[in-house]
């Protein structure tokens, strides 16, 4: 019917228009958006006579009406014959025998039969804004679909006036499920595009597994404007297998949505996992032990605000609802972050045992100790003092100073180190390399070493002195010196042609 819509020039327009009794002004593309909502119009109302009527003029715009005055009822003594019964007369004359509702309906789909999508808690597809498109098998080439897409008056003013209501890329592949849903799932190499943008959006979700990425939102992309058509351009690629895709306009809903309808819905009572905790203890085959329960959710690893599990899970650990939610929309994959059972928005339940410990202890603490009778109490915390010297060593500086308690001993070890310092520096008599030795120093004021002053040991073995005349001559050793160029020992002399000489060295200047 929309399609025929499209074909009828100016004048037709107008004639369907003023026997409808709308507005014939306007251009082209408003009068059809006129006709068009007066068709939707019919559908919603149910109005089976003004639709037949509309279809009738929208297929014969030109053709003379029947005599409105024949009446197209016969009587026979007082009462209608049996013919007229199955006959009706419309409003502008017309006689058309009595249709069944679904024979008077259009078809609320596109006529190329698309996949069933499974049902997903963020969104509810209300009605297809575009036909079926088949992306057919391409295993060593691309291909391109170009299809228009074209907004009624209703479907424009929600995209405008509600933030909810979307439109979104739904996309399955063959071989579509005969009885069941089909998961979203895009081909690999895709590029989609809407009015020569390209759409941002994660196609592939978690290693390309179907079912694991979103339907694509394409709303901010639309000119949402009544008549207009936008356009929509898939290039895909490299595809063993076929993929049908399908606009649809959905209603989004947030988490923070879900939230509410989650803790107004069915709760897990604190009786019920005391009791189920109970029946574990029970069992012979099980050493009931006391247990620790996190209070932060593994997903975020943020203290958990709203406690949740699924009811075929077993364990008594909850997560946090928002967290869970929130990474369900981006990346759908619905398991339990704890156990890894696949879950559903519909088996989540608020855990009313750990409500109740979250808001009894305060936000410092992360976990709590768990009895096999269900009684709770709070993990002990690390030993204050412990957690103090460890805050101090964590935020101290370098030059902070450190108390030592055990002055005696340090004292005695000191003492040792330096007796051992005096042996060593030790060389015997008659060494011709007395220069060597040790440097005395002579201890400043304040009781502490000078940075310029530094201590030299040498030490020599008996053996080595006898062949010490055997020996070549040593390079001299070098000097620390300051920016002035005087050697920094105090006590020493400066190397002279003279001392090159008395060491034994003939090449002195």
């Amino acid at each position: 019917m929309t399609a025929k819509v499209k074909t009828l020039i100016n004048t037709q327009l107008k004639s369907v228009l003023k026997k409808e009794g709308l507005a014939v002004s306007g251009v082209k593309a408003a009068m059809q958006e006129r006709i068009i909502n007066q068709i939707e119009q019919y559908v919603q109302n149910r109005n089976i006579e003004g639709y037949i009527s509309l279809r009738t003029l929208i297929n014969n715009p030109d053709g003379s009406l029947p005599n409105s005055s024949a009446n197209p009822h016969s009587f026979q003594n007082g009462m209608p014959s049996r013919q007229s019964q199955h006959q009706y007369t419309l409003a502008n004359g017309i006689a058309r025998p009595a249709l069944s509702l679904a024979s008077a309906m259009p078809p609320q789909s596109y006529g190329t039969p698309g996949p069933s999508f499974k049902e997903s808690p963020f969104y509810t597809i209300l009605e297809p804004l575009t036909p079926v498109m088949e992306c057919k098998v391409r295993e060593s080439t691309r291909d391109q679909l170009d299809v228009k897409i074209t907004l009624g008056y209703d479907t424009a003013e929600k995209l405008i006036k509600d933030p909810s209501i979307k439109a979104m890329i739904y996309c399955a592949s063959d071989p579509i499920p005969p009885y069941s849903k089909s998961e979203i799932s895009f081909p690999y190499q895709i590029e989609i595009k809407v009015n020569q943008d390209e759409v941002k959006a994660n196609l592939r979700g978690l290693k390309n597994k179907p079912g694991s990425t979103r339907p694509a939102d394409i709303t901010s992309l639309l000119r949402r404007r009544a008549g207009y058509e936008n356009s929509l351009t898939v290039i895909y690629a490299l595809t063993t297998k076929k993929f049908y895709l399908i606009v649809n306009l959905v209603r989004q809903h947030p988490p923070e949505d879900l939230i509410d309808k989650l803790m107004s819905g069915k709760t897990i009572s604190i009786d019920q996992v005391v009791r189920e905790m109970i029946d574990k203890g029970k069992d012979n085959d099980i050493v009931a032990t006391s247990s620790i329960m996190s209070l932060k959710c593994p997903l975020s690893t943020l203290r958990i605000n709203v406690p949740c599990r699924s009811t075929v899970c077993t364990h008594n650990q909850c997560f946090d609802a928002l967290s869970f939610l929130q990474l369900q929309e981006q990346a759908p994959t619905w398991q339990c972050p704890i156990c890894n059972k696949s879950v559903s928005f519909g088996a989540l339940e608020v855990d009313e045992y750990v409500s109740d410990i979250l808001a009894k202890t305060s936000k410092n603490i992360d976990q709590v100790t768990i009895e096999p009778s269900g009684i709770w109490s709070q993990t002990s915390e690390p030993d204050a003092s412990i957690k103090r010297n460890d805050d101090q060593m964590s935020s101290g500086d370098d030059d902070d100073l450190v108390e030592l308690k055990d002055m005696p001993r340090i004292a005695a070890v000191k003492n040792e180190f330096t007796h051992v310092l005096g042996t060593v520096g030790r060389t015997p008599h008659g060494s011709s390399r007395e220069q060597s030795a040790v440097s005395t120093v002579a201890p400043s004021g304040s009781g502490k070493r000078s940075h310029g002053q530094v201590i030299e040991i040498s030490s020599d073995d008996d053996d080595d002195d006898d062949d010490y005349d055997d020996e070549p001559p040593r390079a001299p050793k070098r000097q620390i010196t300051h920016s002035s160029g005087l050697s920094s020992f105090p006590n020493s002399k400066l190397l002279t042609p003279s001392n090159f000489v008395h060491r034994g060295y003939t090449n002195a200047p």
